[in-house]
């Protein structure tokens, strides 16, 4: 072994001296300033970065200044717990202390009268609006962060967490939901692309791009009837399928035309598709735009 490795190793193991021998501080530091945080910081991420200061301090450490590592120790730590607060903290410094002013009002107040004020009279204290003091209140609240697993008493048999009382109204981010809402689209997507060509066109061009059937018909060259026709039977083709993959579906009326050409083509789709084809959305371009 060379000198200076000699030298690194004598240096590491110092310091991991001075961290094991001090860890006691970080429990310290983050208890001292724990009372200043709202309940929904995370006590172990402090004491993450009151730990990760605590190895900092021990690597920056020069023993020849006087000062004890105690001291030296304590006063990085509680910058690196800070810092890490402020960091996920969505509220500023300005509301934060503003926060902290009208506690201290508040705290005064209720020693002298030996009751609880109203925000008149801490606003009367502090020398401004009622109403102000109000304002600072409610951005302290709409800035507070709340995690979703943060436990929270029900009643008196038991507790739960906050997530079990929040109701998602976004049907696109509930797993279930979400998955039956896409396979119900990639069916209807799937079916649409194996309609034959001219049905599909006048569904795609009427049903999703708004054009008038007249100018449909004129130009395919037909009729507007004959239009009229080709949308009907797109329409009870799609009916006759989706028949076949959901329940409650209407049955198609027993006197609409073309009874064969839609057994045939329900016969068509179910073997040529599954449920994940249909999530995938392999179709034609045709049928994808309508969907765009």
């Amino acid at each position: 072994m060379t000198a200076a490795t000699a030298t690194r190793t004598s240096a590491t193991s110092d310091v991991n001296a001075l961290v094991e021998e001090n860890l006691y501080l970080v429990n310290h530091v983050v208890n001292q300033l724990s009372a200043r945080f709202p309940r929904h910081v995370d006590r172990d991420e402090l004491r993450g970065a009151g730990a990760a200061g605590l190895v900092d301090a021990a690597h920056r450490y020069d023993a020849s200044t006087g000062v004890p590592f105690a001291r030296y120790a304590s006063i990085r730590i509680r910058g690196a717990v800070l810092d890490a607060t402020r960091s996920r903290d969505w509220a500023t410094r300005r509301l934060r202390r503003d926060l902290r002013t009208i506690e201290s009002t508040q705290s005064a107040l209720e020693e002298k009268l030996q009751r609880r004020p109203d925000d008149a009279e801490i606003a009367d204290a502090m020398g401004m609006d009622e109403s102000t003091v109000r304002a600072r209140r409610a951005a302290a609240v709409t800035s507070t962060l709340l995690t979703l697993d943060r436990p929270i008493r029900e009643d008196e048999s038991g507790s739960g967490v906050l997530g079990d009382r929040i109701l998602e109204e976004d049907q696109a981010w509930l797993p279930e939901a979400a998955l039956e809402n896409n396979e119900l689209v990639g069916t209807l997507r799937t079916a649409i692309a194996h309609l034959p060509e001219l049905p599909r066109r006048v569904l795609v061009e009427h049903h999703f791009e708004g054009r008038l059937l007249r100018d449909i018909a004129d130009d395919l060259g037909v009729t507007e009837a004959r239009a009229s026709q080709l949308r009907h039977e797109a329409l009870h083709a799609l009916q006759a399928y989706f028949g076949t993959a959901y329940d409650n579906v209407p049955e198609v009326p027993v006197d609409a035309p073309g009874k064969r050409r839609r057994a045939a083509y329900v016969a068509q789709v179910s073997a040529n598709t599954t449920w994940r084809t249909r999530l995938q959305g392999d179709e034609p371009a045709e049928a994808v735009r309508a969907f765009a």
